[in-house]
């Protein structure tokens, strides 16, 4: 039986309609504001003068792009009242509120939905797009293009989870499609052996290449030159973490210049014999703590690597603002406490750090959910 009439059936039209997400047309009234107008590319890249704030810190200005803490959301684009969801607001809010990093994931629709086979565009669903599908990658890209317009000494970074192994030059259409390749940064040189040296940030925003994209598939840099292979680039910290685990910092032996530390949870379920995961939005209030966050870039810290993208689920949640604020050594504009602070500080020949492990002990959720059904009896079905 194929995977699109199992699932189906088991949702019975409910995934098609309750879950699909769409994005408001506005964003909030307070923070760095989204222009609601559509406004096409007209005009190249300019060079601007040296910015007074980069991210919102002028402390930040003068540091380079990888000595630099960005607050990070896993799966960005899964939002709101969906069971397989793991943000709470949408991408606008995310931008508005201060994400600076975002993981997105590519999916070809065409597997699971008759009405989407004649697309080629990659769209942005969890897991299958009968389950949850944010619509094409165009559309959540214009967001950032809007953004980008609106506020001018901004950087940020889009991760890509290619599932469906979609072409560099497909991922890039879609950025044509709204003008946000113009702000695409393109390094001088590669960093596979560790040694590429980024600029500052005031640095990319004065060429106005404020844009780092990167994917997880092997990239074409010679045909799309600023769609950059992650592990040329990044490390990461273990990725799955369950309900009741501890977080660290494993000792990565790569010399890479980017660190990604993953810091959410899942909560299993088991159906039919089969283990599922989901996201946790019980556990977020503890997981998201400073505390906790902190303890782990520590963790990193003692290890001399620096994390450069906190990454969180239901980010709205907890003190992830402050916790980045801690780790980049700058006063959040209004907090005021007693809880830990990053050690590590600004990437240099030496570390030295005092936080232990953070562990949770956190009660997972006792009702099994749709989409451990779904998966569970597919396992059963194969």
């Amino acid at each position: 039986m194929k995977l699109e009439s199992v699932v189906a059936f088991l949702l019975g039209g409910w995934a098609s309609t309750s879950l699909a997400m769409v994005q408001p047309a506005a964003a909030s009234d307070s923070g760095l504001k989204l222009r609601e107008a559509f406004h096409p590319p007209v005009q190249p890249p300019r060079k601007r003068s040296t910015p007074s704030q980069c991210n919102g810190y002028k402390e930040l200005c003068d540091r380079q792009f990888n000595l630099v803490a960005y607050p990070t959301t896993h799966n960005s684009y899964a939002f709101g009242d969906n069971i397989a969801a793991n943000q709470n607001k949408n991408i606008t809010d995310q931008l508005d509120d201060g994400i600076r990093g975002f993981m997105l994931d590519l999916h070809n629709p065409s597997s699971t939905s008759l009405s989407l086979r004649a697309s080629s565009e990659p769209y942005l669903c969890h897991t299958t797009c009968l389950l949850l599908n944010d619509g094409p990658l165009s559309q959540t890209l214009q967001y950032f293009t809007t953004f980008l317009e609106a506020n001018e000494n901004e950087v940020i970074t889009i991760f890509f989870e290619n599932d469906d192994k979609f072409s560099a030059t497909t991922i890039a259409q879609s950025f044509k499609d709204v003008g946000l390749d113009k702000y695409a940064f393109v390094p001088s040189g590669s960093s596979s052996n560790g040694n590429y040296t980024w600029p500052t940030l005031a640095e990319m925003i004065a060429d106005n290449k404020r844009l780092v994209v990167m994917v997880d598939g092997e990239s074409n840099t010679a045909a799309v030159p600023w769609i950059l292979y992650d592990r040329d680039y990044t490390v990461q910290t273990p990725y799955t973490v369950g309900v009741g685990s501890t977080f660290d910092c494993t000792p990565m032996t790569q010399a890479r210049p980017l660190v990604v530390m993953n810091h959410f949870v899942y909560t299993n379920y088991t159906v039919l014999n089969s283990v599922v995961e989901k996201p946790s939005p019980d556990t977020a209030s503890t997981v998201n703590t400073r505390q906790s966050i902190v303890g782990q870039a520590n963790l990193c810290g003692s290890a001399a690597r620096f994390p450069n993208f906190v990454t969180v689920d239901f980010y709205d949640v907890g003190d992830l603002f402050k916790a980045v604020a801690d780790i980049n050594k700058v006063q959040y504009s209004s907090s005021s406490t007693t809880l830990d602070t990053f050690s590590g500080g600004v990437p240099s020949s030496s570390y030295t750090s005092t936080a232990s492990q953070s562990t949770l002990s956190l009660a997972a959720p006792a009702v099994a959910t749709a989409v451990a059904a779904v998966a569970a009896v597919l396992a059963f079905l194969m």
